[in-house]
């Protein structure tokens, strides 16, 4: 599979995802990642299990300073996927989230060559 990506942005994106993932996910839960590739595009899909109460829309958590549990207090800038889902778009491609109870899954797209 073949995209036209940036080495340093996608390393980035990736890093952010999976510091949110390790960061949020239940304890002692599984981390699923699959790949979906058709004729036009390659997706990267996550899906994890949250520790926390996801009472926000989607979209939300892609904006900047915005995290899932509004109760933490915990170190974190907000920024994670906010930075993730720019990176994504300066490349072409998109970062879209699905809520389904408190499985969050994360699918990232992007185009092939």
């Amino acid at each position: 599979i073949i995209c036209n990506l940036d080495g340093a942005r996608t390393y980035r994106v990736f890093e952010n995802i999976l510091s949110n993932i390790l960061k949020y996910s239940m304890p002692n839960t599984r981390v699923y990642v699959d790949a979906v590739e058709n004729e036009k595009s390659v997706s990267l899909i996550f899906k994890n299990i949250s520790a926390y109460e996801m009472n926000f829309h989607p979209t939300e958590i892609t904006e900047r300073l915005v995290r899932g549990d509004k109760s933490r207090h915990t170190q974190g800038s907000g920024l994670g996927l906010a930075i993730a889902k720019s990176l994504v778009e300066l490349q072409e491609g998109s970062l879209d989230i699905e809520i389904d109870g408190d499985l969050f899954k994360l699918t990232v797209t992007f185009p092939k060559v």
